[in-house]
């Protein structure tokens, strides 16, 4: 099954990953699922497919890596398709390179499904305004990248979108005539399907696959927009089943079967539009007339098993083959949120495993900005694949060694990092003081300046002794972290109090200093992300770093010209401040209270 030239890639695959090079002679044969042993200096892999093949190659790896001379195991795939799917729409795109790394990465971990999320970031050649500035991959990228990952075992499945989250499309005037809404498209208009089926002929020309992601998700107010205007009031179930039949029957035109999101359905059963309710009710006769699809269930929050059964339990219900898409969370802003991930996967695998999921994929999503280089998710990549391989009663342990020697990052400093977060819920302490104005701190949390101090200053400790680029740029984040809390928890108090020495040192001293800080950052950052993404999407977080450092010296300067005189007062600081706080953590809702004044970048 293995020719000596797909053998010696998989061997160098690993060997890239892992930078160890095998000392000793390895025998390679075909077998079911994966064999590995290592005894008396001689190692022998069989292996069901490359992938399994090059995983082969880096459990032997580890071997050498962790100073074992001996290793005997049998594994096999508890779930048929296990991947990662990556976000390039959120501003930043992953250059061809940095995909190749991703797609070595899942093969060294037998993982076999990588999914491109491109809401707009792919050429169309018939609508040149896709991805339009945006940095979309060629056709000849995506060829390229199509023909790397088949060698490597894995499957590149294209995931696109036809309904909703379309508004980078359709913000041209050129499109509007296939608007319902700012990001949903029109239903029922030719038009529209014109540009659909151009979309997956598109992709039939780049990919190899049987599968694509049609997306339709979170395509809030469908039908209300200009399809109201025009067709009046419509069942909504029957008009996204309409939809979902014309955008099936192209898939099948051009040998795609379609996945879709599931959430568009559970939410029209809902009284409050809500995905995860319980009570939502999906008339038998809308799952009686459902397009044959695969749905595919995302959920990256509940940390109760009995909630995923819930939920699987359901998607069963409506007769599709379900695939699951969990979350490595990479979208809470900078750093990789460890604790999340761990806490809401684990439970989300188990139930996988017991309702006899088939695909399972690992979300790396890059919401308000891709702040986060979605490579810092690799090393909690482990928790899927050795589900997959191991099993779900696999220990952390083997999970922390594999994310070890997959990116040589010591679990210490992956732990450091998530010290971003205070805890395992969504609570962006670390993000809101990178953004916040000092004068209008909009903490989001019920978290403590001197908590997030203790925090960055423990991480810092670990971070420090790491000489890599994404060590340097995390402890340059918490530099910022700590010297911004320090600001946001005195500030005020000292006006208050009269301290005009303190203000003094602050405005002369202690604000160019923290300015220093973020311009250190914000070039590490840069390196980063052009180490790994295309430079379309910078701009957003190059504006983000122009606003807060042009803020703090604005801030500096006010408080220079009240100690001067100039001024009564700081009036910022002359209102008492309110434990309200608001709905949603992204930038422009820490940034300012005045309400959309954020919205653009």
């Amino acid at each position: 099954m293995f020719s000596s030239e797909s053998i010696e890639k998989a061997r160098a695959r690993a060997q890239h990953v892992t930078g160890v090079k095998l000392p000793f002679a390895v025998e390679v044969s075909a077998g079911e699922g994966l064999c590995v042993t290592l005894a008396g200096g001689a190692a022998r892999i069989e292996a069901q497919d490359e992938s399994a093949l090059t995983r082969g190659f880096f459990l032997l790896s580890r071997c050498v890596r962790e100073g074992r001379a001996a290793l005997s195991v049998r594994q096999r795939r508890h779930f048929a398709s296990c991947g990662a799917m990556v976000d390039c729409s959120r501003g930043a795109v992953m250059k061809p390179e940095a995909v190749r790394r991703c797609i070595d990465q899942l093969a060294c971990l037998g993982m076999n499904l990588l999914m491109l999320y491109t809401e707009d970031t792919y050429e169309v050649p018939e609508y040149p305004t896709l991805g339009y500035l945006r940095g979309r991959y060629t056709q000849d990228d995506l060829r390229a990248l199509d023909a790397y990952a088949a060698q490597a075992g894995v499957e590149l499945v294209p995931c696109i979108q036809t309904l909703g989250h379309m508004r980078q499309f359709l913000q041209w005037q050129d499109n509007a005539a296939l608007r319902d809404q700012m990001d949903i498209l029109l239903i029922d208009d030719e038009r529209t399907y014109a540009f659909i089926e151009a979309e997956i002929r598109a992709m039939r020309a780049c990919m190899r696959t049987s599968r694509i992601h049609i997306g339709m998700d979170e395509a809030h107010g469908v039908g209300l927009g200009q399809y109201l205007l025009k067709n009046g009031q419509t069942d909504r179930f029957a008009l996204l089943c309409r939809h979902l039949e014309r955008v099936r029957a192209i898939c099948e035109k051009y040998g795609f079967r379609p996945i879709m999101w599931s959430d568009m359905f559970f939410r029209l059963g809902s009284k409050t539009n809500d995905y995860y309710d319980i009570e939502s009710d999906i008339p038998q006769q809308v799952i009686d007339g459902m397009p044959p699809v695969d749905l595919c269930y995302w959920d990256y929050y509940h940390e109760d098993e009995a909630f995923y059964d819930h939920m699987l339990t359901q998607h069963a219900r409506m007769g599709a083959r379900t695939v699951f898409a969990g979350g490595i969370w990479t979208w809470s802003g900078f750093l990789p949120h460890v604790k999340k991930t761990e806490a809401t996967m684990f439970p989300a695998l188990r139930a996988c495993a017991r309702h006899g999921v088939d695909t399972v994929l690992a979300t790396m999503w890059g919401d308000d900005g891709a702040e986060t280089n979605v490579m810092l998710g690799s090393a909690l990549l482990p928790i899927f694949s050795e589900s997959c391989w191991q099993g779900c009663d696999c220990p952390r342990e083997e999970m922390i060694l594999a994310g070890e020697a997959l990116t040589g990052m010591p679990r210490a400093a992956l732990d450091a990092m998530g010290e971003f977060y205070p805890n395992a819920k969504d609570v962006r302490t670390g993000k809101s003081l990178i953004w916040c104005d000092p004068l209008y701190p909009l903490e989001m949390t019920d978290d403590t300046p001197d908590a997030a101090i203790a925090r960055s200053e423990a991480a810092l400790s670990v971070l420090d002794a790491q000489q890599t680029l994404e060590c340097r740029y995390a402890a340059a984040l918490f530099e910022v972290v700590r010297e911004k809390a320090r600001l946001v928890r005195d500030l005020r108090a000292r006006y208050v109090a009269g301290d005009r020495a303190w203000l003094r040192e602050m405005a002369f001293v202690g604000v160019p200093r923290i300015l220093q800080k973020y311009d250190r950052l914000m070039k590490l950052h840069r390196a980063l992300w052009e180490r790994d993404m295309k430079r379309f999407g910078w701009e957003v977080l190059a504006l983000r770093y122009g606003a807060v450092m042009g803020r703090l010296e604005d801030v500096a300067d006010e408080i220079k010209r009240y100690l001067a005189g100039e001024l009564d007062g700081i009036e910022e600081l002359e209102e008492k401040p309110l434990e309200s706080v608001r709905a949603a953590q992204h930038f422009e809702n820490l940034v300012t209270p005045s309400a959309m004044m954020g919205m653009g970048f």
